[in-house]
C-alpha cells in the first residue's frame, strides 16, 4: 500500500486543488467512456496505468476477477519505485563535484486479494485491500564510492477495508524542483480514506556501510519487530487513531572512537495517537496554502507505555532507562511565510542555500509547532561508572512541559529526582524543579539580525547589546524545591527553596526582577576564606542557613524605578534588608546603559532609601571574639569601633551626622538590636543635585534627610 493514495479533502486549502488534479488525471487514465465508473479488471488496470504514470513498475504473475464476490485476486504480485537523484553536493566540501544517490524500493506478496474495486474519474476506493503473511517490502539506497544502505522487512496480517484515494498527477522530472514536485503524491497520500488499515507483524533487518579506501565497513547492523499496526477513522486528512501494540529494536552501530560496534536495544509498548489532522502537516509546506496564523491542532493526544532502552557506551559498559508512561496533549501546527521546499529544492540541485536561508527555515520550522502539555512518568536510569559495581541508578518521578510554542514557553518541570547512591559516596535528591514564564523575542526583529550578522559577521561582536535584544527571551523564571546534594570531603548542601524571575519591557536589560531563597543549608566548610571560615566556627556555627529575596521594577507608565527589597538573613548572624525608590528614570537609561542611558540618568530623582540590620547574636559572639585574640578589653574594642565609624563621617564634614552615627553606632554595639539609615528627603532630589553636592558634602546629609538609629 506504499503506493495507494487519497480522496479529495474537505480541507479548503487542498480540495478544491485536489478536485481539478484528479479531473485531469481523470482524463489520462481513464480507458472507457468519460467519467464512467469501472470495477473489476478495468477499475484494476486504470490503478496500475496510475502507478505507472507516478513511475512505479507493477508485475503480476496472474490477475483473476470473480464478478459474483467482486473480487481480484493477484498472485506473485510486485511493486518497485526506483531511480536515482542526481548531482548532489559531494561530501568532500567541493562545490565542482557531485554524486549520484540510487534508491529502489519494492514491495513483493505471494496473494493480494481487493473486494469491490471501483474507479471513477481518478478515484479509487475498495471494499477491503489485503495482503498475504508472506510480503516482503525492501528499502536499499547507495552512493558511489560512500556507501550504502539495505532494510528488508516481513510483514502478516495486513489489509485495509473501506479504502478510498485519489491517484495524483506528478509534475515531469525537473532538476530545479526534485523535492516540490512530489507534493501533490504527498497530499494524495494524506488525503487517504479508510475505516481501518492494520499490520499484525512486521519483522525488519537493516544495514549499512560506509566506503573506506575501497572497503565496506558497517555502520549500523540491526532489527526490528513491529506487532498490532492499526491506523483507523480516516477521512479528508484526519485520521481517528493510530496505534502500535510493541516495537522492540536492536542495533549495532558503530564507534567512531574505537571502531567498535557497539550495541542498543530499544522496546517500547502500546503506543496510541488520536484525532490527527494529517493534512495540516502538508498544509505547512504547500506555497499555495495562505498564511492566516490560525493554530490547528495537528494531533489531539498521545501515549505511550513500557519504554526500555539499553545503550553500550563501552564493551561492558551500558547505559540503561526505562520509563514506565509518556502522554502527550495537543500538539498544534501554524503556517508560517516560509517556503521549505524550495530550500530542499536547491539543496538537490546542487545550489546550496545561503546560511541565511538555512537559519532562518530552522527557526520557521520550529516556529510551526506547539504542544499544550507533554510528560513522561516513572522514569529510572542505570549509569556504567568503573567505581561502581553495576553502575548507580537515577529515578525521576516525572518530567513535563507545557504550553510550548513560537511564542514561548509554560513550563519545563523536572519532580522527584533521587540518586541515592552516587560514585564515592554522593547523593542528589530533588523534589522539584522547573523553568518557565519564558516570553520568546519577537520573529521579525531576529531574522533581520540574522540577516545583518550573516552579512557583516564582526557585527555582533561591535554591538553586543543590539544582538542580545533581538534575540534574549522577554520573560524568564526559574524554581527549585527540595534540593539535596550530599559530596563527601564537602558537606551537604540544601535548598528548600529557590525562584527567580525576570521580563523587560526594554530588552535585554531586565525591567522587573524577582529572586527569593528560603533554607539554603551549607556547611562551614563551604566557605572559600579560611579566616571567614575560623572566626564563624568560633562563633558557634556550623552551619550556614541562609535566606534572601530581591524586588526591582521599573514601571514604564510612571518612569518608576522601585528596588523593593533587597534581604539577606543568616541564622545566628542576623538579617539586613535595603529599600530605595528613584523618580523620572528615562527609558534611555535602559535602552542604551552603556551610551546616551547614563546622561539620561541623570535627570532622574533620588525619593527616598532605607537599610535594616537586625542582629541574631553574631555582633556579642564577634565582639568577644575579637577583643580576646586581640587581648584587649571589650568594652576598649567597642569605644575603638566607635571612634572608626566617626572618622569614617569626617570627610562629610558635618557634626550633626557624625554625632548622630556615633551615638547610633554606640548604642548598637552596646545592646546589639536594630540598626537602621532612612534617607527621606522632603521631596524628590535629583541625581544632578545630589552629584553637585559631591562639592559641598556637608549637605548631603540635610538635603537627603539622613537618620541613624539603633534600638
Amino acid at each position: 500500500m506504499i503506493s495507494q493514495t487519497t480522496l479529495p479533502s474537505s480541507r479548503p486549502s487542498l480540495r478544491a486543488r485536489v478536485q481539478i488534479l484528479s479531473l485531469t488525471t481523470a482524463l489520462a487514465l481513464v480507458t472507457g467512456p468519460a467519467l464512467a465508473q469501472d470495477n473489476g479488471i478495468a477499475a484494476f488496470n486504470a490503478y496500475v496505468a496510475g502507478l505507472a504514470a507516478l513511475g512505479l513498475d507493477v508485475e503480476n504473475g496472474s490477475v483473476n476477477y470473480d464478478e459474483g464476490s467482486d473480487t481480484l485476486t493477484l498472485t506473485d504480485s510486485k511493486l518497485v519505485f526506483a531511480g536515482t537523484i542526481s548531482d548532489l553536493p559531494s561530501d568532500d566540501g567541493d562545490d565542482t563535484t557531485t554524486q549520484d544517490l540510487e534508491y529502489s524500493l519494492s514491495m513483493e506478496s505471494g496473494t493480494v486479494t481487493i473486494t469491490g474495486l471501483t474507479h471513477d474519474a481518478g478515484a479509487f476506493a475498495a471494499d477491503t485491500w489485503i495482503y498475504s503473511d508472506d510480503s516482503v517490502l525492501i528499502v536499499t539506497g547507495s552512493v558511489e564510492g560512500e556507501g550504502r544502505l539495505r532494510a528488508e522487512g516481513r510483514m502478516a496480517g495486513i489489509s485495509a477495508t473501506g479504502y478510498s484515494f485519489t491517484m495524483p498527477e506528478i509534475p515531469a522530472e525537473d532538476p530545479k524542483r526534485q523535492a516540490s514536485r512530489w507534493l501533490p503524491f504527498l497530499k494524495a497520500t494524506v488525503l487517504t480514506s479508510y475505516e481501518e488499515v492494520k499490520v499484525d507483524s512486521t519483522a525488519m533487518t537493516f544495514e549499512a556501510y560506509a566506503v573506506e579506501d575501497g572497503q565496506e565497513t558497517p555502520v549500523v547492523t540491526g532489527t526490528m519487530q513491529m506487532d498490532g499496526y492499526v491506523m483507523a477513522d480516516a477521512k479528508d486528512g484526519f485520521i481517528g487513531s493510530y496505534s502500535i501494540d510493541k516495537v522492540t529494536q536492536n542495533l549495532q552501530t558503530l564507534d567512531p572512537g574505537s571502531g567498535n560496534m557497539v550495541n542498543q536495544t530499544t522496546s517500547q509498548g502500546k503506543t496510541i495517537y488520536e484525532n490527527i489532522d494529517a493534512a495540516s502537516f502538508v498544509d505547512l509546506f504547500d506555497p499555495d496554502v495562505p498564511v492566516t496564523g490560525d493554530e490547528i491542532v495537528m494531533i489531539g493526544s498521545g501515549s505511550a507505555v513500557d519504554y526500555e532502552n539499553t545503550q553500550e557506551i563501552l564493551p561492558g559498559m551500558t547505559l540503561k532507562m526505562n520509563i514506565e508512561s509518556a502522554t502527550m496533549g495537543e500538539m498544534t501546527v501554524t503556517k508560517r511565510d516560509h517556503d521549505f521546499l524550495a530550500v530542499f529544492d536547491k539543496l538537490l540541485d546542487t545550489k546550496e542555500p545561503s546560511p541565511e536561508k538555512i537559519i532562518t527555515s530552522v527557526f520557521q520550522l520550529y516556529r510551526s509547532f506547539g504542544i499544550s502539555d507533554a510528560r513522561v512518568s516513572g522514569v529510572s536510569l542505570n549509569v556504567p561508572s568503573p567505581d561502581t559495581d553495576g553502575g548507580f541508578n537515577v529515578n525521576i518521578k516525572e518530567m513535563a512541559m507545557t504550553d510550548v510554542n513560537s511564542d514561548g514557553i509554560g513550563e519545563m518541570m523536572i519532580v522527584g529526582v533521587d540518586a541515592p547512591e552516587l560514585p564515592e559516596g554522593a547523593s542528589v535528591k530533588l523534589d522539584w524543579a522547573a523553568i518557565g514564564d519564558i516570553e520568546f523575542a519577537e520573529y521579525t526583529p531576529m531574522k533581520a539580525m540574522i540577516s545583518t550578522l550573516m552579512a557583516d559577521p564582526d557585527y555582533g561582536e561591535n554591538n553586543p547589546l543590539e544582538v542580545a535584544r533581538a534575540f534574549i527571551p522577554r520573560s524568564f523564571g526559574y524554581e527549585v524545591q527540595g534540593l539535596d546534594v550530599n559530596v563527601p570531603d564537602e558537606g551537604r548542601i540544601q535548598i528548600g527553596k529557590t525562584e527567580f524571575k525576570a521580563s523587560t519591557t526594554v530588552p535585554p536589560i531586565p525591567t522587573s526582577l524577582f529572586f527569593k531563597s528560603d533554607g539554603i543549608r551549607a556547611p562551614i566548610s563551604a566557605v572559600d576564606d579560611k579566616d571567614v571560615e575560623e572566626m564563624l566556627r568560633a562563633l558557634g556555627l556550623e552551619e550556614i542557613v541562609w535566606s534572601d529575596e530581591t524586588r526591582l521594577y521599573w514601571d514604564e507608565s510612571t518612569l518608576e524605578l522601585r528596588l523593593e527589597r533587597l534581604m539577606v538573613n543568616v541564622e545566628g548572624v542576623g538579617s539586613a534588608e535595603a529599600s530605595a525608590r528613584f523618580a523620572n528614570v528615562p527609558k534611555a537609561l535602559f535602552e542604551d546603559p552603556e551610551g546616551q542611558g547614563q546622561m539620561a540618568a541623570i535627570t532622574a530623582q533620588f525619593v527616598d532609601a532605607s537599610l535594616v540590620f537586625n542582629d541574631a547574636g553574631i555582633t556579642a559572639k564577634g565582639l568577644k571574639h575579637i577583643a580576646d585574640a586581640e587581648g584587649i578589653p571589650e568594652d576598649v574594642f567597642r569605644e575603638a569601633l566607635v571612634a572608626q565609624a566617626a572618622e569614617a563621617t569626617r570627610p562629610i564634614q558635618n557634626e550633626t551626622f557624625t554625632n548622630m552615627v556615633s551615638e547610633a553606632v554606640s548604642k548598637f554595639l552596646e545592646n546589639p538590636g536594630e540598626l537602621k539609615v532612612t534617607l527621606v528627603p522632603a521631596n524628590p532630589v535629583p541625581l544632578a543635585q545630589i552629584l553637585g553636592s559631591m562639592a559641598a558634602p556637608q549637605t548631603i546629609p540635610d538635603l537627603l534627610n539622613v537618620n541613624v538609629t539603633a534600638n
